[in-house]
């Protein structure tokens, strides 16, 4: 894994954000828009599913904002490795780093369930707590992620 994280860390583009007065910002405000994004796109769809903005049939709402989602997600993963890789090894002991990994991976979960369960075509407990999970997750990824530059 070391030998991995060394590799990354020594790579083309990792020296080139770090020699770059212009790219490593450039990135960064790439990842925070990419983040935006997705957190918006999924908040109008988990305020829809609660019932807010009915005069807009749900499924329309998914169908058109799931791939503004996915779109960030993909994204804010991409531009989010190649800040990783600047400082790997930093990164993963950062404890701000390490939560943010894990609400990531919680939250993209629980969305894919929402995906592959078609809960959103459910009504009651299960709808609401998916959508209570999704409201709180991603939020908390953000707020994690924030975190990182305050927990060298």
């Amino acid at each position: 894994m070391s030998g991995l994280l060394a590799a990354l860390e020594g790579s083309y583009p990792a020296n080139l954000l770090r020699t770059s007065f212009v790219l490593y910002p450039v990135i960064n405000a790439a990842h925070i828009l990419a983040i935006g994004v997705l957190i918006t796109a999924t908040l109008l769809m988990d305020l829809r599913l609660l019932g807010i903005g009915r005069a807009v049939d749900a499924e329309t709402v998914i169908r058109s904002l799931r791939p503004f989602a996915v779109g960030g997600l993909l994204f804010a993963l991409g531009t989010g490795l190649l800040l990783f890789s600047v400082r790997p090894f930093d990164y993963l002991a950062n404890a701000a780093f390490q939560i943010k990994m894990a609400l990531l991976l919680v939250a993209a979960i629980n969305a894919l369930l929402f995906t592959v369960r078609k809960t959103h075509r459910r009504h009651g407990i299960a709808l609401r707590l998916g959508v209570a999970v999704s409201l709180l997750l991603w939020p908390a990824v953000l707020l994690a992620g924030r975190f990182i530059g305050f927990l060298e």
